[in-house]
Order: C-alpha cells, then structure tokens, then sequence
C-alpha cells in the first residue's frame, strides 16, 4: 500500500533539501542536492528533471498528493511566481508553480524559506493557537516571518516582513536589494564575511564570535542584530520571540549580548518588561517538514 505524501523541498543558495512528509509530519526519502549543480543548465530546467526523476523512483512505494517549495526569494501574493531571487541567477519573476505543475502533474505550493521555518517551530514549540509570533533567522541575511491570527502574514504584494531592509539613517553601505543603508550587510551574515576580509584576516568566519566577541567590530555587528528584532517587536507586541539561524549556532556567539541590546532598544516598561524567547533548534530537516505542514494545509484547503 501507497503512503501518501507531500514532496518537500527546501531550497538554499548553496543546497536544496527534499523529503516526502506524511500526515503526521514523519519525512522518508531526504537528499540533498547541490543548488548549483541544478542551475548548470538553467534551474527551472535542472529542478523539473530533478524531480521528475525523485518522483519516479518513489512512485511504487508513496503516492505523491502535491509538492511544496521553500525558496530563499520574495514571492508574490497568489503564492504562484517568484518576484526575487538574489542567490539564485535566474529565478526573478518566474512563473515557477505553473511550470513544475505541467511537468509534474500534481498540485504545486510555493512560500518563503522562512516562513515554512516558522511554521515548523511554531508545531515544534505547539504554538499554533497563539495570536502572535514572530521568528527572526540570522543567516548571511536577516529572514523574518510573522504569525498572526492563526496564519502567516503575507502582505499586499506577498512579500511581509522583509525586516532585514530597515533603513538606517546615515548608513551607506549596500544591500543586495538594491538600496543602500538596510540593516542586513550591518547585522547579517555579510558583516563578518567582511570583518574576516578587512579587520580579522587571521580568522575562519565560523571562529569569529569565539576569538573576538568582545571586539568592538563584534559588539556592534550584535547590536544591529538586535535592532529589527526590537523594531517588530515594538511594532507588534507578539506573545513569543523565536530566534534562530547559522550566526545563533555558531560557537561562543553572545547571546546574553544580542538579549541586552534587544532589552535596550524595545520601548520600555512594555512590552520590554514582557519578552518571551524561544530558540529554534537547527536541523537540517527543518525545512522540509515545515513544507510538509504547509503543503498539507494547503492541500486540505483546495
């Protein structure tokens, strides 16, 4: 007997994730596959005759009810089209629900990468029932996705929470979304490719907190951290703060520092006084089985 399933894919600029999750969220089937090796002849193009494949080698032993895709872009409303893919040449505005559906011939769900991140450590953390969470991911950039009245929070044109393009005053460094200023290449990721680059030439990016988090360089790249977190949460007042990403898991990161700069910048007595944080746990699965609670509600629901 066929086991029914969700394909699963959570797509990075450096590695795509896929499993088939079942109805209670148990994942068979994991590889990972090289982003850049899909895009050698295009990615749409690569990414069709990849899982055209994945499907057929699985077919005999689990019916496949839709496909559910976490990309690392902004997405447009109708959760159908890509608007923007910095890390993945070729993957702006395209139609890619349309064309993985004609090749694939079941049902096809896109969202944020980030978003099905949260939607895994809100079931993680049994969490569904509460009004407000918010999630902020500290990778090379700042992924943020907003939970609110027992759904995500897409936006007008789909792409809410881009929290990482906060503009700050008198800042004139560059964003890879094209403006300058954001608080992203200042706290994300991009700030201590370019502290290894320029002041701490001796030092692996992945040692940097552990040799030098009492730096000057470092204390202020975690306070930039903790400006938008603070931001949202003066914004929305949420019930639960979740934290995770790369820069979190990294070794000796401070996080004391980065609680003490969020404290410091949210509005004071409330809700500073109020603060609940919660820490996603990184697995490499994460992904994948948020898809598989996304695309199974979206299943249910056509």
């Amino acid at each position: 007997m066929q086991r029914e399933v969700i394909l699963c894919l959570d797509i990075g600029g450096t590695n795509c994730r896929i499993g088939l999750v079942d109805r209670a969220y148990e994942v068979y089937a994991q590889q990972i596959w090289s982003t850049e090796a899909l895009a050698e002849h295009g990615f749409m193009e690569g990414l069709s005759e990849k899982l055209a494949w994945y499907m057929k080698i699985h077919k005999e032993h689990f019916l496949i009810k839709a496909a559910a895709l976490g990309f690392p872009s902004t997405v447009d409303r109708t959760r159908r089209k890509l608007l923007s893919t910095p890390n993945i040449e070729g993957m702006d505005n395209v139609e890619v629900a349309d064309i993985l559906e004609k090749s694939l011939q079941v049902p096809v769900y896109l969202e944020r990468d980030v978003n099905l991140l949260l939607l895994y450590d809100l079931y993680c953390f049994q969490l569904e029932e509460e009004s407000t969470v918010i999630g902020i991911y500290f990778g090379t950039g700042i992924g943020n996705s907003i939970y609110m009245g027992g759904d995500l929070l897409c936006g007008r044109n789909g792409v809410a929470g881009e929290l990482g393009h906060i503009p700050q005053l008198y800042a004139d460094v560059p964003c890879g979304c094209g403006n300058t200023g954001c608080i992203e290449p200042i706290g994300g990721g991009k700030a201590l490719e370019e502290l290894c680059a320029v002041r701490f030439q001796d030092t692996k990016i992945k040692e940097i907190y552990a040799r030098h988090r009492n730096m000057p360089e470092l204390k202020k790249q975690v306070e930039a951290m903790a400006v938008p977190v603070a931001t949202e949460i003066n914004i929305l007042d949420p019930d639960y703060v979740i934290l995770g990403g790369g820069l979190l898991q990294m070794r000796d990161f401070p996080l004391h520092l980065l609680k003490e700069n969020i404290h410091k910048h949210t509005r004071k007595p409330y809700p500073a006084e109020n603060l609940r944080f919660l820490y996603s746990n990184a697995n490499q699965e994460n992904g994948v089985i948020g898809a598989g609670i996304y695309g199974w509600k979206k299943w249910k629901e056509d």
